[in-house]
């Protein structure tokens, strides 16, 4: 029994081993970023796993008609807002947001960004990421941080086109009920209306990745601000210095 365990042991070892070479020759070849494989390394972590559900759970009746509030009250939602030690979603939780969102949304989106969502996404046509990290505070919970001084008007966050969008509210709802509970409590938090356009009707979005931790603090607190329901950019409103809480207001007409 003991030479059976040492045996399969091993050989978890190795094909590690021929995952890890595989993904550095990846690398070498420019397949993968440097920020990708650091996360990859993370996810392989045991402590971070992650176990999606097997199979989608029940549907309460005429959940086809349910309003952001009725969803939150369902899951009971106002507990897992409330906990301010939730961790920063992983890479994995990341990924499997992203697969639900292809399988009852949109089966055409390519999630190709090099960045990972754990990172933010590619801030500009170099790959580079955005000025800020996701971190669990113990007593303001998760929220992000500006990882470097960021000058006043200075371009912050912005909605990517690695963002996604819902045709309809009823499309929003499948893909909602098609998660665990704690995820589902999560998106209706991070999800917002925008127009798309300057006259045009107002769509659900939705940043999955760390973008969405990004939390509204009172009057005197917001240091990043947009300037209408419509624009996609994300200035700062003043000086904040490395390792500030980023916090903004959002807009809804």
């Amino acid at each position: 029994m003991a030479t059976r365990i040492r045996r399969t042991g091993a050989k978890k070892a190795l094909h590690l081993a021929l995952y890890v070479i595989c993904l550095l020759s990846a690398y070498s070849l420019g397949l993968y970023s440097r920020y990708f494989l650091q996360e990859v390394s993370r996810a392989l972590n045991p402590m971070a796993e992650f176990s999606p559900p097997t199979k989608r759970g029940s549907l309460p009746d005429q959940w086809e008609s349910f309003s952001f509030d009725q969803i939150y009250e369902h899951y009971e939602c106002t507990k897992r807002v409330e906990d301010k030690l939730k961790p920063v979603p992983s890479l994995a939780q990341w990924l499997f947001l992203r697969k639900q969102y292809k399988e009852f949304v949109d089966d055409t989106v390519l999630f190709d960004d090099p960045v990972p969502p754990t990172l933010g996404y590619s801030f500009d046509e170099s790959h580079s990421i955005p000025p800020f990290y996701a971190k669990l505070d113990p007593v303001r919970g998760r929220g992000l941080y500006a990882s470097r001084d960021i000058q006043k008007f200075e371009l912050v966050h912005h909605w990517s086109g690695h963002d996604v969008t819902f045709p309809d509210a009823y499309t929003f709802r499948q893909f909602v009920f098609s998660l665990p509970k704690h995820m589902a409590c999560d998106v209706v938090d991070w999800a917002w209306s925008r127009k798309i356009h300057e006259n045009g009707p107002e769509a659900i979005c939705l940043s999955i990745n760390i973008a969405s931790l990004m939390n509204a603090g009172e009057q005197g607190d917001v240091n990043v601000s947009i300037n209408s329901s419509s624009s996609d950019s994300f200035y700062a409103t003043r000086y904040i210095r490395k390792d500030e809480e980023i916090l903004t207001h959002f807009v809804r007409t």
